[in-house]
């Protein structure tokens, strides 16, 4: 690497619904979905599905579908096992998107997270398996041999708050009042199957408060259920919890289905209510009221953050969504391991 050049740092946030990465010049995200492939119709007409790819590894070659062509064209279920790095579909995953990335003859290194639940005890087991991650990948046209030189874990909430606070052009705070004024940030970041939350010390120097800082196992998961259930009530159907009709719904709270747009409301808006209310409780429990009282600034993120984002307007007085909400956690990896590795 030249002086004062970047080294190539990918972000990470591979979660239990989406796959979010980063390289800082160009981004992915796409549904964490696997499923070994199969010829496609008219394949001359149109072009190259995103994403298709042949995978070459120590244990055998593999041609997949991934991401929304997996659950296009192939029968799919989300991995919410709390140890899913040891899935062969979880490999397949991690080889696509780095490969997707990565830089040919440029080093590789990479920064993902985990729950902080399960960070102590996982930690090391996600960066052995993923320092050890070797493969060559054919996707969009294009051969890349996929072999990390290093990997970094952090926990999954605090690649949101770096990439909250932090410029990615200057490495400078982006506001400096979120801390001149003292007291704590909190950031909570709602996922697939949990929310994680970190709270910062602003004074005497911005850090984590690791005691004020969990997460719970609660997500959209769990509202994906519910809406499934409200669904068949109205229409006597239960499509798959991979359907996009689940994202439309959560979003819009109606979908078209069946020759009808079909509404899921009143009950849509009663169970967002209720699990917002819910993770809100863990995070009074788990902050207790000398914490809450130094709460400043709160920040949403995660894809799921409608679940709480009218609760916790009520309960502080400045909360803020993230620019790009279901990216932050990868930007922030990335900028995690810049100030790490260099540049």
């Amino acid at each position: 690497m030249m002086r004062g050049e970047k080294p190539m740092i990918v972000g990470v946030d591979l979660g239990y619904g989406w796959i979010k990465a980063t390289n800082g010049e160009r981004q992915v995200r796409f549904p964490a979905l696997v499923c070994d492939a199969h010829d496609l119709l008219m394949r001359d007409v149109f072009q190259a599905p995103e994403y298709e790819a042949h995978l070459e590894t120590a244990s055998g070659a593999r041609r997949v579908f991934v991401g929304e062509l997996a659950r296009r064209e192939g029968v799919t279920a989300l991995n919410l096992a709390t140890k899913k790095y040891e899935d062969a579909d979880t490999e397949a995953l991690w080889l696509v998107t780095l490969s997707l990335l990565a830089q040919e003859g440029e080093p590789l290194h990479v920064v993902t997270g985990l729950p902080l639940a399960h960070f102590e005890s996982q930690r090391e087991a996600l960066k052995e398996r993923l320092l050890h991650l070797r493969g060559r990948v054919t996707v969009q046209d294009r051969t890349m041999e996929v072999a990390p030189q290093s990997v970094r874990v952090i926990p999954q909430a605090m690649g949101a708050m770096i990439g909250t606070l932090l410029d990615p052009v200057t490495m400078e705070l982006r506001n400096p009042a979120w801390i001149e004024q003292g007291g704590y940030l909190l950031l909570v970041d709602v996922g697939t199957r949990t929310t994680g939350f970190v709270t910062f010390e602003t004074q005497p120097e911005l850090r984590l408060i690791s005691r004020l800082s969990d997460s719970v196992d609660v997500g959209v998961h769990d509202l994906y259920l519910a809406l499934a259930g409200i669904f068949r009530q109205r229409t006597g159907e239960t499509p798959p919890l991979t359907d996009p009709l689940y994202d439309e719904l959560y979003a819009r709270g109606e979908v078209y289905y069946g020759g009808h747009t079909v509404s899921v409301e009143p009950e849509r808006s009663k169970h967002i209510e209720r699990m917002g209310q819910l993770i809100a409780r863990r995070i009074q429990e788990h902050l207790g009221a000398d914490g809450l009282k130094r709460i400043h600034t709160v920040f949403l993120a995660g894809g799921g953050y409608r679940m709480t984002q009218g609760v916790l307007q009520r309960m502080f007085p400045h909360v803020h969504l993230v620019p790009d909400p279901q990216m932050a956690n990868a930007e922030g990896y990335r900028l995690y391991g810049l100030t790490r590795i260099g540049g």
